[in-house]
């Protein structure tokens, strides 16, 4: 019985691949552009890759960091640090460095031109407090009032012990009035209310010391809403989540916090307490109102919104500063300033020269070995080059990858890697050939056999990479991504560039036929007495013996 034809839909189709292969990459090339037509006038160009502080420089921030409460100590200023280390570096390649120095600054350092907030973003202490909105709708005061008196109400204020004020209390006052706080906290409200009026609300921020077991007198920057707010109901630190969102409908930004322990049964008693649409809570960040919203209906499983006026960027810094954590110390910048490459640009120079002659020597190497088969890797190379650029630009405008020393390197022991897998593919195809296989029937024959050999080497590097990248700090974790970004690219060029350019090209006369300059002619590939694009009517291992 004959054999039945193979279906064509399971036959190679190498045109077809090496189309979609070329589509895509040219798409990745279009994207770039688009993203530089909307890039502004004062940002970097999107076809210029992010570059690390030790090959563009950037800034450098000293924060200086005063205690609260107690002194600073070693601790705390490593806590902090590593807080601030989470925040700028949220992604893991952006490769900004934070540093202590001495025992009371913090040194970060970030890659590029200063960005607008920054100090603003990481240095904030993120203590995010909710607290009852006892007074509001007050209206700034004309002029602050005066410092003696000021001292005066806030000794009564520092007097009265607020902690024994249970929840049910600060709700009871919210909703039916301060007159129905115990007489030993009336003065104190008296106080609260003097403070208040003469209370000042500065758009650009407030300057208050947020105490949590303390009222607070405070302000809305946003609609110069003066407040007297209840000592803090719920801490910061039972935030279990933080995450930024938006929502469509009313096209704005907000924070979505999910709240874990007594939080969670803190907040529930008191959105069922308060009466909806007329009591307000407010939700404090290191002293300064973001929002206050109204009850809108009781909130049972802890999560909710901070709304107030947020864009995509601010959305996300807040989110960072709450989810990492609040900072155990208060920072001011001791100093600012821009600083210059950390490397000589005899250094780079000396590095890319290294990364360009070892290109050098593997391409003279395939071409002296392999011949014309050698061009199909230079094409391979150079279409992962152009690959692995594009994949930096766009990494680099969507999670901030930065290129550093380490990163080149890691870049160009890829190359290795990428040439490695080309000539597993080749010698596989050697080796069929010689077995007795036609030339076309080699190569997908080689193929099935030494694919799975080029995914293990390169599962190999992945793990590897990946193993880096969660264990490593600093640069390393550069290295890390570009080893493992690298690595990726080699396994996706080999399968829809190299090997459907292989295919196409053994259908050809020049390599199909075995001329001598193409690396696939017999004498190269150890064979004789037939040509390479037949099959042998004998196996080499049987031939010269006599069968029956």
């Amino acid at each position: 019985m004959a054999a039945s034809p193979q279906r064509s839909s399971s036959l190679p189709r190498p045109k077809r691949t090496l189309t979609i292969f070329l589509v895509v990459l040219l798409a990745l090339y279009a994207l770039v552009a688009l993203i530089n037509l909307g890039t502004d006038k004062g940002e970097d160009s999107a076809w210029q890759p992010r570059l690390g502080l030790d090959l563009e420089g950037g800034t450098r921030i000293t924060l200086q960091a005063k205690a609260t409460e107690g002194d600073v100590t070693k601790d705390k200023l490593d806590q902090a640090r590593n807080i601030i280390d989470q925040r700028v570096n949220a992604t893991g390649v952006t490769e900004a460095e934070v540093t202590t120095q001495g025992n009371d600054q913090v040194i970060i350092e970030i890659p590029g031109e200063r960005k607008a907030g920054i100090v603003d973003e990481v240095g904030k202490t993120a203590q995010l407090r909710f607290r009852l909105l006892w007074t509001g709708d007050l209206p700034s005061a004309a002029k602050p009032l005066d410092a003696k008196d000021a001292a005066a109400q806030q000794k009564i204020i520092d007097d009265i012990d607020w902690t024994k004020l249970s929840l049910d209390q600060m709700i009871t006052a919210e909703t039916q009035g301060l007159n129905t706080l115990p007489k030993t906290y009336q003065a104190g409200i008296a106080a609260l209310q003097k403070e208040a009026a003469g209370f000042v609300c500065n758009p650009a921020g407030v300057d208050v010391d947020d105490i949590a077991n303390k009222p607070l007198v405070t302000c809305d920057t946003k609609r110069g809403e003066v407040q007297i707010l209840s000592p803090t109901v719920i801490p910061g630190s039972d935030i279990k989540t933080a995450e930024p969102q938006y929502d469509s409908q009313r096209a704005e930004w907000s924070v979505r916090i999910d709240l874990k322990g007594e939080g969670k049964a803190a907040f529930k008693t008191v959105t069922n307490a308060l009466t909806p649409a007329q009591n307000r809570f407010a939700i404090v960040l290191d002293g300064e109102t973001i929002t206050a919203p109204a009850s809108q209906a009781p909130i049972n499983n802890g999560v909710s919104s901070i709304t107030g006026g947020f864009n995509a960027d601010s959305a996300k810094a807040l989110s960072n500063q709450l989810k990492f954590g609040a900072l155990p110390l208060t920072f001011g910048v001791n100093g600012s300033e821009e600083i210059g490459p950390s490397l000589a640009g005899t250094q780079l120079d000396a590095g890319l020269i290294a990364g360009v002659v070892g290109l050098l020597l593997v391409i003279v190497y395939c071409l002296l070995y392999y011949r014309g088969l050698g061009l199909v890797i230079i094409g391979s190379l150079l279409v992962a080059s152009a690959l692995t650029y594009v994949m930096v630009l766009l990494l680099g405008k969507g999670v901030g990858f930065t290129l550093t020393l380490p990163g080149i390197a890691g870049l160009i022991v890829a190359i290795g890697i990428t040439a490695d897998s080309f000539i597993v593919f080749f010698e596989r195809i050697r080796d069929e050939v010689r077995d007795g296989k036609s030339l076309r029937l080699a190569v997908e024959a080689g193929w099935v056999r030494a694919r799975g050999t080029i995914l293990a080497a390169d599962a190999v590097s992945i793990i590897a990479a990946v193993t880096l990248f969660i264990f490593a700090i600093g640069v390393v974790r550069g290295f890390a991504f570009a080893l493992g970004l690298t690595t990726l690219i080699d396994v996706f060029v080999v399968f829809f560039f190299t090997k459907p350019l292989v295919s196409l090209l053994a259908r050809t006369k020049f390599f199909g036929q075995g001329h001598k300059l193409s690396g696939l002619d017999a004498s190269h590939l150890g064979i004789s007495g037939r040509k390479v694009s037949e099959i042998a009517r004998t196996r080499p291992s049987t031939a010269g013996k006599v069968s029956r």
